[in-house]
């Protein structure tokens, strides 16, 4: 499991501040995940992302203290280290469509089984479609005769 320092679990929730920000009725990252559990968890997703995303993060930690040159820098990596940008916005928007708060304000349920009706599923095979598969030429070549070398 790779956990981000205290630092720069800061400087990515206070770059997740410039990338989404708090809008009426939604959170912004910091307030949807206060602890970090949906940051870690992508993190552990995507271990391949933590080397380039610590490399992104000492890059903004100078400028973490003035709103103003965060959101610069962040606009800087998206114009010229898009890479790097990708990394950034890509544990933070994992993360914060991840949170449970958050998947409740857009409504969405997370994975739920909803396998098709029988009528349904019949519906799909009628017509067209079942009859452009069954006029398809067969593929199935019968193996070859098996001889036993006794």
């Amino acid at each position: 499991m790779s956990t981000l320092t205290p630092g720069e679990q800061e400087t990515l929730r206070d770059a997740a501040d410039v990338l989404v920000p708090a809008r009426d009725p939604m959170p912004d990252l910091r307030t949807a995940d206060p602890v970090g559990t949906w940051v870690q968890r992508v993190l552990d997703a995507l271990p391949r992302l933590v080397p380039d995303l610590r490399r992104v993060l000492a890059v903004l930690d100078s400028d973490r203290h003035d709103s103003d040159r965060l959101e610069h820098a962040v606009r800087a990596l998206h114009a010229d280290r898009r890479a790097d940008f990708d990394v950034l916005a890509t544990v933070v928007s994992g993360a914060y469509y991840l949170t449970p708060a958050v998947r409740a304000l857009i409504g969405y349920p997370g994975q739920v089984r909803d396998p098709a009706r029988f009528d349904e599923a019949a519906a799909e095979l009628d017509g067209e479609l079942l009859d452009r598969l069954l006029a398809q030429p067969t593929i199935y070549l019968p193996a070859p005769e098996h001889r036993s070398a006794t």
